[in-house]
């Protein structure tokens, strides 16, 4: 087996901050590095919600209509708003968004007449056929070359009169997004077409709502893949707007909060997400969407040769932007683009303040387009 690709896909983020490729840097160089590194992806040091990035999307959304303020949850307060080294403790992080709390969903600007109630209208046994071209980079160079994915997205019925819709995301066909001359190695060929059969289960919602998230590979395929299947999970959720419960038009803003997992990093984040509608042509939604993420706790569990090893997170980065278009039936978004990039500083185990910190770099890209969208 190829054992580049596979012990980087393996052991995740473990395979850049353990085999000490960044280690070792001083704390300045590594901010200065990663600010360098971020410039695609506009990400700056974290910043609490009423600041940063998604402060300024909150002010323009507020400005653009003076007699609407953001709500008091929009707002923040200064003992939950999401810390400005980017890692909350864990108290805060519950009293921020409570465990019992699946996420919090505040509109900030109503936007424009005329305005409509979106609301999924998915029919059981709904099927829906996308490529999605999906990138995981670990620590710099480190990760598998971009893969195009085949993905059949089946709806089911409800089970036992449950709210929730079950949908299976099914990997229909795996290759690689670029070939060189003479195509991927056979090895790698391999096991890419094995992946063909390995599936995603999740729950979406009324308000669309997508979670629960679970990976199921086809018998057969490499394990070494699954953090790629995660990745896709990510980005499905990622591109799968949550609904307001009161109409909506174009230019409207709103945001929520809920808990996700980092692909690569296997990291508990907290995630706050700004979408906001461009516009709406019939029932069809073009939706931007901005994103930062906080570590919910200080410890990131790796493994390691001789077991767990658990670093602490001295700082962490993390941000994506992306743009999609959604439709009532659509079982996930039609077309969509998103890129998002974690950083984060670790202090070794047993490490003081003073011990030099680590660089662990996890970035997620992915497109998503129909088939016919796909055909020149």
């Amino acid at each position: 087996m190829h054992t580049g690709w596979r012990a980087i896909m393996a052991s995740g983020l473990a395979a850049v901050v353990l085999s000490g490729l960044a280690a070792g840097c001083e704390e300045e160089k590594s901010k200065a590095q990663g600010a360098a590194d971020a410039g695609a992806l506009d990400a700056g040091p974290p910043q609490p919600v009423i600041g940063g990035k998604l402060g300024a999307v909150v002010a323009e959304a507020a400005s653009g209509n003076p007699a609407t303020s953001p709500p008091a949850q929009a707002q923040g307060d200064a003992a939950n708003a999401p810390p400005e080294n980017g890692v909350f403790t864990l108290p805060r992080a519950a009293a921020a968004l409570p465990k019992d709390v699946p996420y919090k969903l505040d509109v900030v600007h109503e936007g424009s007449e005329p305005r409509s109630r979106l609301a999924a209208k998915i029919d059981p046994k709904a099927e829906q056929q996308l490529g999605v071209t999906l990138g995981l980079r670990m620590g710099g160079p480190q990760g598998l070359p971009k893969l195009e994915l085949g993905v059949s997205l089946q709806a089911d019925k409800p089970k036992d009169g449950a709210a929730a819709t079950p949908v299976t995301a099914k990997i229909t066909s795996a290759t690689l997004a670029s070939m060189s001359l003479g195509g991927p190695p056979k090895e790698l060929s391999d096991a890419l077409a094995k992946l063909k059969g390995s599936a995603l289960r999740y729950e979406l919602s009324p308000a669309n709502v997508a979670s629960g998230f679970k990976v199921e590979l086809a018998k057969g395929a490499d394990p070494g893949f699954t953090p790629v299947l995660a990745a896709l999970g990510e980005a499905v959720g990622l591109l799968t707007p949550p609904l307001p419960d009161k109409p909506v038009g174009a230019g409207a803003y709103w945001m929520v909060a809920d808990r996700a997992v980092a692909s690569g990093a296997a990291l508990p984040v907290l995630r706050y997400r700004v979408y906001k509608i461009d516009k709406i042509e019939g029932d069809v939604v073009s939706f931007t969407v901005d994103t930062r993420q906080y570590a919910e706790g200080a410890d990131l569990k790796l493994p390691g040769p001789n077991g767990d090893v658990t670093l602490t997170i001295d700082q962490l980065e993390s941000s994506g932007k992306g743009s999609l278009t959604w439709s009532p039936s659509g079982v996930a978004a039609g077309t969509a683009d998103v890129a998002q990039r974690l950083q984060a500083l670790l202090v070794p185990p047993g490490g003081q303040q003073t011990a030099q910190r680590s660089v662990a770099q996890v970035e997620l890209t992915a497109k998503l387009v129909t088939p016919a969208a796909d055909t020149p």
